[in-house]
């Protein structure tokens, strides 16, 4: 039993450092999944200020890169590197059940950072960051879906968000989970004048002119 318990543990040791020896590669990775905003979005204080029947939908696209930086050693099968999202698609909507009102809130951006991967075993890798967010255009469109009602839009270009995440991949494979706070700068836009007011959405004591749109993602993507 002895020597069967020491083989198995030399095999194990024996891969893991097989797999460690080498510099981790740069890879490029698209993705999509879940985006399920948090109760504390546009600034409401929790899930006890919301309707008892509302509903939480949302996706989100992105494709980046992580760039190992394999000139700083640290140990074995571990990397610092930079973490860029090219491009980050955002969808999130709250809907009440009997009720005609919709909110629906998009952005997109970009997404900057420092990332740690360990590779324990071959082609099995974790990724850990954090990333800068900037938001280049942001909307928010309020649908009554009542012809007697006008549906009310606000539109940004200013916001900063942040993520801090976990990435599992093997092989070709990723599974990602991310916490993804922060704000946009959303402002009224008149349909009538057909232009941007002054009037920002969530404009109160707490937030100002900033609308809190946090998020929780967890995608499934492919990296090369």
């Amino acid at each position: 039993m002895k020597n069967a318990i020491a083989i198995i543990l030399l095999a194990v040791t024996s891969f893991a450092v097989y797999s460690q020896d080498g510099n981790l590669k740069k890879k490029t990775y698209f993705r999509i999944g879940l985006s399920i905003p948090t109760w504390k979005y546009y600034g409401i204080d929790g899930k006890s200020d919301w309707e008892d029947n509302i509903k939480r939908t949302g996706g989100i696209f992105e494709v980046g890169s992580i760039y190992m930086l394999n000139g700083i050693k640290i140990a074995p099968g571990m990397r610092i590197g930079i973490n860029l999202d090219y491009l980050s698609l955002d969808y999130h909507r709250f809907s009440v059940s009997g009720s005609d009102i919709r909110n629906n809130f998009v952005y997109v951006g970009s997404k900057i950072g420092p990332s740690f991967s360990y590779s324990p075993v071959n082609k099995l890798v974790f990724d850990t960051y954090f990333k800068f967010n900037p938001v280049w255009v942001a909307g928010n469109l309020v649908s009554f879906h009542d012809e007697n009602i006008e549906d009310e839009l606000f539109l940004g270009f200013m916001g900063i968000k942040y993520s801090v995440g976990l990435n599992v991949r093997y092989s070709l494979l990723m599974l990602g989970f991310e916490f993804n706070p922060g704000f946009a700068k959303l402002r009224y836009y008149d349909t009538a004048e057909n232009k941007l007011t002054d009037d920002y959405m969530g404009n109160d004591d707490d937030n100002g002119d900033k609308t809190p749109v946090p998020g929780f993602n967890i995608t499934l993507g492919l990296s090369f």
